[in-house]
């Protein structure tokens, strides 16, 4: 009787174990998939995205951010301090400033800001980003979009239709 039972019990657990394997790999798959249109996206509207997890202290960026930063990928994502380090010295107070304020309260930011590429060009960029807020109700995660403005490639000659389409609502959360 012993055994039959440890072989139901084996079997269920297998069973088990095969269930949540094809879950996992669905999600592998789904995020898979996910990454590839992020990528299309960035590449086709030039584009680059950034998220700061709070939960490891780390910071990702695409490869277009590290090219607007004018930096090379092989020496590694940088803190974020050193990252706010790359803007403006004028602005550099109010990009910190705009990440604490996001951090502590969860809500969606806007940041226009001049960041100094490491081969010392100045450049526009703007940032807009949600942040992920976990079941505790604190901030886990920021995910920003962000790029090079120009003359002809800003807000201010995009018109308040795009304008509309690019804001987010106040009281935005993801959930974590």
């Amino acid at each position: 009787m012993f055994v039959l039972g440890a072989t139901l019990s084996a079997i269920v657990c297998g069973i088990f174990m095969l269930i949540a394997r094809e879950r996992l790999q669905a999600r592998l798959t789904a995020a898979e998939r996910d990454r590839a249109c992020l990528t299309l996206a960035e590449n086709v509207g030039s584009v680059a995205t950034w998220i700061v997890d709070k939960r490891t202290g780390t910071l990702f960026w695409s490869d277009r951010v590290y090219a607007i930063h004018g930096r090379d990928k092989a020496k590694g994502t940088p803190e974020l301090e050193a990252a706010i380090d790359y803007y403006h010295p004028d602005d550099r107070e109010r990009v910190r400033k705009t990440v604490e304020e996001a951090i502590s309260s969860g809500s969606p930011f806007h940041l226009d800001a001049r960041l100094i590429d490491e081969q010392g060009v100045e450049k526009s960029v703007i940032s807009r980003g949600i942040c992920t807020v976990g079941q505790d109700g604190e901030v886990v995660e920021l995910f920003g979009v962000f790029f090079e403005t120009t003359p002809t490639r800003s807000f201010a000659v995009l018109g308040n239709e795009d304008l509309n389409t690019l804001s987010l609502e106040e009281d935005y959360h993801a959930d974590a």
